[in-house]
């Protein structure tokens, strides 16, 4: 089992977020700060983050804003009045961090623009997560995930691997959200860390597509130096049930590969180490295929992972949420919405020496409007009362 950290301050313990975030990229990555000890104060607008109503639902629920959100807490804020934003500039004062991935402009228009935090709190970290970043002729544009995904050459990437495709593939995936937000959290991190060693505070500016371009490492430098032997292509293997991949990228995966399946012979016949590399890959692709035909998927995998060359059965979801890893290094926590338990996974964050995991508090719209106004800024309750009456202050 793996070590338990609960009884451990976590390494970001101590640090206070105001998060201006909704969706995925902004939520995710303030998520990953509070699984490290952070104190997230989700700010949300009138009717709280669109997530929370998004699919899949569980009696009105949106899942996914569970997963995103574990461990925040949640006010609401109107910030279209002067004291809405009067109020979020005195709890800025009292953060480390504002975080926000809204298009650039939104900020201003609140009066909530780095600029005018700054003056309030000169040593604050400001982060913005957005298409196209803060700066550039496309910087105002609005961008989710997919239109990334095709700016960025990525879909187009893909189709090009793929023979039998007409058209771009079908997506549903938040590939670039998950990515800028893993980036933003990396940056937010290290001006933590630079502002305890100088005393300042920092501008972070994460761009979409500036994120997706630094992924595609492989793409942006093949387009600069054309290959003349053929690009290099992972290619699911069919079984008699099932699919499978393998991957004998080093010699001695391909020696263990072909001792596992009993055709040493094919190192001469598909020679990869060769300038007819590329070649030989696809024809050995196609010689596996022909191998797997008497095998199911899982039997493959039994067949070949014991020769000790990378491969794995294509699982489905719930296959893969059940795996015996995943129980052996809890990597999946129970949580509860308040509509129920929920299986969330855990963070990849493992720190041996501080505490890092998943929390499994889902807040309520609003649901700290007291402790935060009234506990972390002062508010008698009168006046939360009056704030609430003339709603400035929303949810709970």
């Amino acid at each position: 089992m793996p070590e338990t950290t609960t009884a451990k301050t976590g390494a970001l313990a101590g640090v206070r977020v105001l998060d201006f975030t909704s969706y995925i990229a902004g939520p995710y990555a303030t998520r990953l700060m509070a699984d490290l000890g952070a104190e997230i104060i989700k700010l949300e607008p009138p009717g709280g983050d669109l997530v929370r109503s998004s699919v899949p639902r569980r009696k009105g629920k949106g899942a996914i804003y569970a997963q995103l959100n574990a461990g925040k807490k949640s006010i609401s804020v109107d910030m279209t009045t002067p004291e809405g934003v009067d109020l979020v500039l005195r709890l800025i004062e009292k953060c480390d961090v504002v975080f926000e991935n809204n298009r650039p402009g939104v900020m201003k228009k609140y009066g909530l623009d780095y600029d005018a935090v700054r003056a309030r709190k000169p040593d604050i970290i400001y982060a913005s997560v957005c298409g196209f970043g803060q700066s550039g002729p496309a910087a105002e544009l609005s961008a989710y995930a997919p239109i990334i995904h095709a700016a960025s050459g990525w879909e187009l990437a893909k189709m090009a691997i793929e023979p039998a495709l007409k058209k771009p593939m079908r997506a549903n995936d938040a590939t670039a959200d998950y990515m800028s937000a893993t980036h933003a959290m990396a940056a937010m991190t290290a001006a933590l860390f630079r502002r305890e060693r100088t005393g300042e505070g920092e501008r972070i500016d994460i761009s979409m597509l500036d994120v997706m371009h630094n992924v595609l490492a492989f793409e942006y430098q093949e387009t600069q130096f054309p290959m003349k032997y053929g690009t290099p292509v992972n290619i699911p293997i069919k079984a008699k049930e099932g699919f499978f991949m393998i991957a004998p990228v080093t010699p001695k995966n391909f020696d263990d590969l072909l001792a596992a399946i009993g055709k040493p012979e094919w190192k001469e016949k598909f020679p990869l180490n060769t300038k007819a590399h590329f070649e030989a890959w696809e024809g050995l692709m196609e010689a596996m295929e022909d191998w797997a035909k008497d095998y199911t998927a899982e039997e493959a995998e039994k067949i070949i992972s014991a020769g000790g060359s990378p491969i794995t059965r294509f699982l489905s979801m719930e296959e893969s949420m059940n795996l015996p890893q995943v129980a052996a290094r809890g990597s999946q926590v129970i949580a509860n919405d308040g509509r129920g338990d929920i299986k969330m996974p855990n963070t990849p964050l493992r720190t041996l020496h501080a505490d890092s995991r998943l929390r499994p508090m889902i807040s309520e719209y609003g649901q700290h409007n007291d402790e935060i106004l009234g506990g972390l800024l002062g508010l008698k309750q009168d006046e939360l009362a009056r704030l609430r009456d003339a709603k400035v202050v929303l949810g709970q």
